[in-house]
């Protein structure tokens, strides 16, 4: 197994650099309130949920939090984390400024069952929730032993040698969330990470920023505890520290979309080993915007693998010296643009400078293809994830008013359903009341808007049905299934639906209107309708008793896959479109030899900066089958690139289509 068990990047003289970056130590001391442009335009959000619903609020008496009084506040926002070990909690953060000495970190619970798994931390909105560090803290001054603002994964405290801290990095840690608020390190803090954020199958960052108010820091969002991923990154900015983000682990995978980083002192992203799949970034920076796969002894590449989807990199001042993106890794760039910079690539792994500004569409290795396709990926149309304004909570419905009862054993569905057809635009599951049972047809119809769980799980063989109704978008999410449960989801709706934040989303999906699936993981998913679109991202399917995906004439675009376990992945038939960029292949449990990784029966696909990993001997011996007609072809392991991490190999891109589609 691959990952990096220290990080050879946690303390490096500013002179290491000094070839690449050309970086001096200097302290800036800018103002750091500089407003930088919003990664996405889209619905601002004000979350606010009725009482009773399960929903832990660190201003309550019995945690005490007091915002904007200029006291600290760490100990209570620490009792709400700590009191709800794995429990699918959300703990929430009104408007207002938090001040904390210490940092804060996801509860330890009982070790690989409940520790760091299962919580939510969430704001009422981004941009008026700030947890802010005090100035100078005696814990964040040794920048050679970073310490996390906030942490999702591990007790900063833990001894490393104890078996504890050795828990705490194995991919355990599900469903772990951090949403809607802005993280200040504050200043002379010089050993702080601003998150240290871990999430394993299901988890995302949303809407967040993360400033270091004197560019102190080593990293603002650090993603290098153990194994990691896969998780979301979603409309993220950070502001100043050494790095904006950082990675050093293998495996497995990191989906990041909206990203805007700048004033770095070193990289304003540093990939050292991931699958990262990145669309939807900005950078504005005196250092090179992305640094790939860097290994400052071999000067190798580690297994980082890049794909990179619709950037701007501006650069500044001693930026004219450096290149845009540095990489010894694999990298895919499409619709890449750069100004400031010297070149807008450094390719060490090929020792070739690509001059100009603009990647129209670029592989740091050749293409691969099986029969006669063009040498570019689909580059089907990419869409926005919708988001809705949320309601006045006192409009919202809970399934309890109508009956529903969990860990009754009982069916729930008509209670549901009651709560459904009641007209409210909002209905919520509330959390901390155990599991509720679907063993019907739950339809969502009507006036219904989002259907949301405040971290209920769900278990049943029914099935809940997104349905036609008067609102023209759907929005689920936040919801548990247990697993080994039968409960389906089906969607019939014709309008759009998103699908967001789900563990076991087991959906068969026969609609015409638009489908989006976000940070979600299951293990088959079956869309039926050739005239569908659908938008995936963070998509982690690990079924191994049938087929994975099934696209049956549709229109399936994903950005950042992840999957384990054996059988056929994805199956692009019907003349459908499937275009994957970016993932990870564990190759953990048994493959068939006969089964291939991807199968295309005349049908059009593209596959980008899909690595895999395994470590029990097993793996896939056939990545891509190709059908058109009466050919067929199979692109066997030893055919693609060899990764030198976990045993692993890179499909950069296949191509597998005759045309681009119109």
């Amino acid at each position: 197994m691959f990952f990096a068990k220290a990080s050879i990047y946690k303390q490096i003289p500013c002179l290491f650099f000094v070839a690449l970056v050309t970086s001096t130590c200097a302290d800036y001391t800018q103002n750091t309130d500089i407003q930088i442009a919003q990664a996405t335009q889209g619905v601002a959000e004000n979350v606010v949920f009725p009482k009773n619903v399960g929903v832990i609020d660190v201003t309550a008496p019995e945690y005490g939090a007091i915002p904007n009084d200029g006291k600290d506040d760490t100990e209570a926002i620490q009792k709400a984390l700590s009191r709800f070990p794995g429990q699918g909690r959300i703990i929430y953060l009104p408007n207002g400024v938090y001040d904390i000495s210490n940092s804060l970190h996801w509860p330890s619970g009982e070790r690989n069952r409940s520790n760091y798994k299962y919580t939510t931390l969430q704001g009422q909105s981004r941009d008026r929730v700030i947890i802010r560090l005090q100035d100078q803290s005696p814990l964040f001054q040794d920048s050679s032993k970073p310490r996390p603002v906030i942490s999702t994964g591990f007790d900063p405290d833990l001894d490393p040698n104890s078996e504890d801290f050795k828990a705490s990095l194995v991919a355990q840690r599900f469903a772990n969330s951090v949403r809607n608020l802005t993280i200040k390190v504050g200043k002379n803090n010089p050993g702080a990470e601003g998150l240290n954020f871990v999430a394993n199958n299901q988890g995302a960052v949303r809407s967040v920023k993360i400033i270091s108010e004197d560019k102190k820091g080593t990293t603002g969002l650090a993603l290098t505890h153990g194994e990691l991923g896969p998780l979301l990154i979603e409309d993220v900015e950070i502001v100043g520290f050494d790095y904006g983000v950082r990675t050093n682990n293998g495996i497995n995978g990191i989906t990041m979309q909206n990203i805007t980083v700048r004033d770095q002192n070193f990289a304003g992203i540093l990939n050292n080993g991931q699958a990262m799949s990145l669309e939807g970034f900005n950078s504005i920076n005196s250092v090179s915007a992305i640094i790939n796969g860097f290994d400052p002894k071999k000067r190798l590449h580690l297994g980082g693998t890049l794909t990179l989807v619709n950037a701007k990199l501006i650069g500044r001042d001693r930026a004219q010296k450096l290149p845009a993106i540095s990489s010894v890794g694999f990298i895919y760039a499409r619709n890449v643009t750069s100004s400031g910079y010297k070149n807008i690539l450094l390719n060490k792994t090929a020792n070739k400078i690509v001059k100009g500004s603009s990647l129209d569409e670029y592989t740091s290795h050749p293409s691969t293809s099986q029969l006669a396709s063009p040498s570019k990926s689909l580059q089907l149309p990419i869409k926005q994830f919708p988001k809705l304004k949320w309601d006045n909570p006192q409009k919202w419905v809970s399934v309890e008013k109508f009956g529903a009862i969990g860990d009754d054993d009982k069916d729930d569905t008509a209670a549901f359903q009651a709560a459904i057809d009641s007209g409210a635009t909002t209905v919520v599951v509330p959390g901390g009341k155990g599991t509720f049972i679907i063993d019907g047809s739950l339809r969502l119809r009507g006036k219904l808007e989002r259907f949301i769980s405040t971290g209920a799980a769900l278990k049943g063989k029914g099935e809940i049905v997104a349905d036609k109704g008067s609102k023209s978008t759907l929005i689920i999410e936040n919801f548990i299934v247990r697993y080994g449960s039968k409960l389906m989801w089906k969607n019939i709706a014709n309008r759009t639906v998103v699908y967001r934040s789900i563990l076991q989303l087991n959906l068969e999906s026969n609609s015409t209107g638009d489908l989006f699936i976000d940070d979600a993981t299951m293990q088959k998913l079956r869309f039926l309708n050739p005239a569908q679109n659908i938008w995936a991202r963070q998509l982690n399917p690990e079924g191994d008793s049938e087929t994975n995906v099934v696209n049956n004439g549709a229109k399936l675009w994903i950005l950042g896959l992840k999957t384990e376990k054996g059988k056929i992945k994805i199956d692009t038939t019907n003349k459908g479109f499937t275009e994957v960029l970016g993932g990870l292949i564990y190759a953990a449990g048994r493959q068939d030899p006969k089964e291939p990784l991807f199968r295309i029966v005349n049908a059009s696909a593209a596959f980008v900066g899909v690595a895999d990993t395994y470590f029990d001997q097993d793996t896939y011996q056939i990545w891509v089958e190709e059908t058109r007609g009466s050919k067929t072809k199979k692109l066997t392991r030893d055919k693609v690139l060899d990764r030198m991490a976990g045993n692993g190999r890179v499909l950069l891109l296949y191509t597998g289509f005759e045309k681009l589609p119109r």
